[in-house]
């Protein structure tokens, strides 16, 4: 169990041993953080069903990781020294043990700051074979934010005054003869870094950034549904979400998001005009290129698809 464990998280990460309470103290005080449990994308309810089954039959076999720590340090805006112990991994499996009075094993684990736990606990993730691809974009998304937002912050404190004499430690004061222009190493963005991490391009990691900014618009129920697939809503009208202003409150359904960005939707009998049985190729590939065009914009996609390929069996079937 602990090498699983110590494969991801470092040795020196796990305490075998603790100086803070006893387990079955600190099992009834384990506190869930909202905004760590919504890095976790939620289960479908045959995933749930199944792992509850599981865990009913076999009891729970993976130790959950708790981090011992302080309010002043896990709650921003705290002052508070009073321990805490924040649940890191295993929100399913820690409900699915409460709900059906089930014990559970722990292992505590040690970070400095919230946002080391929070980048762990993302890599851990992302690290999973079963994410959809909504999912996976919004998980490489977050960690695009948090990334630039650590180099942000590095960057302020690591800048030199005007004044300060330069860091020559930082400079190479050998150059190699075939480099004649002496150019340094060029940092990477951090779209740079994660194209590479992920093996996709810096434009998808940036549109996966605002499918997470996107996301967070939302109540955590309705972001919990999307990134399940009981509520269809598409990345782009998410995205667009994201590039929008005035949002006063998260939106809580599928109508307040139409609502907000003025999209009607797309109904299959009011609003897509059925397709005429016989038409010349021309008005096929107008009234084609008509349904493309909303397709980009409407969340209605399904009853225009079906359109659109109604056009294409109509193209197919002239030529025969």
């Amino acid at each position: 169990m602990a090498k699983k464990y110590q494969t991801s998280l470092g040795e020196q990460n796990i305490f075998q041993r603790s100086a803070f309470l006893q387990h079955e103290e600190v099992k009834r005080r384990i506190t869930v953080l909202p905004e760590l449990e919504a890095l976790i994308p939620p289960l479908n309810d045959d995933e749930k069903a199944q792992l509850e089954a599981n865990i009913i039959k076999e009891g729970c076999r993976e130790a959950l990781l708790i981090w011992p720590t302080t309010e002043m340090i896990a709650i921003p805006g705290s002052l508070s020294q009073t321990p805490v112990y924040i649940l890191v991994d295993g929100h399913n499996r820690y409900r699915i043990c409460r709900h059906n009075n089930l014990d559970f094993p722990v292992h505590f684990v040690r970070y400095e700051s919230l946002d080391e736990v929070r980048a762990f606990m993302i890599d851990n993730q992302l690290g999973r074979r079963n994410l959809s691809p909504e999912q996976t974009s919004y998980l490489r998304g977050i960690k695009y934010l948090n990334v630039r937002q650590a180099k942000g912050k590095y960057e302020r404190i690591d800048h030199k005054d005007q004044n300060d004499p330069y860091d020559l430690s930082e400079v190479s004061s050998h150059k190699d003869q075939n480099d004649p222009y002496g150019q340094s190493v060029q940092k990477r963005s951090t779209a740079e870094q994660l194209a590479a991490e992920f093996n996709v391009g810096q434009a998808t990691i940036k549109r996966d950034a605002e499918y997470a900014q996107g996301l967070d618009m939302l109540t955590p129920l309705l972001k919990s549904a999307v990134l399940s697939g009981k509520s269809k809503v598409s990345k782009q009208i998410i995205q667009q979400l994201a590039k929008s202003s005035g949002l006063t409150e998260k939106l809580d359904s599928v109508e307040a998001i139409n609502s907000f960005l003025n999209i009607s939707p797309v109904t299959e009998s009011a609003n897509v005009p059925s397709v005429p049985k016989t038409r010349s190729d021309a008005h096929i590939m107008k009234d084609f290129t008509r349904l493309l065009k909303e397709v980009k914009s409407s969340s209605g996609r399904e009853a225009l698809c079906k359109k659109m390929i109604e056009l294409v069996t109509q193209l197919t079937d002239a030529e025969r």
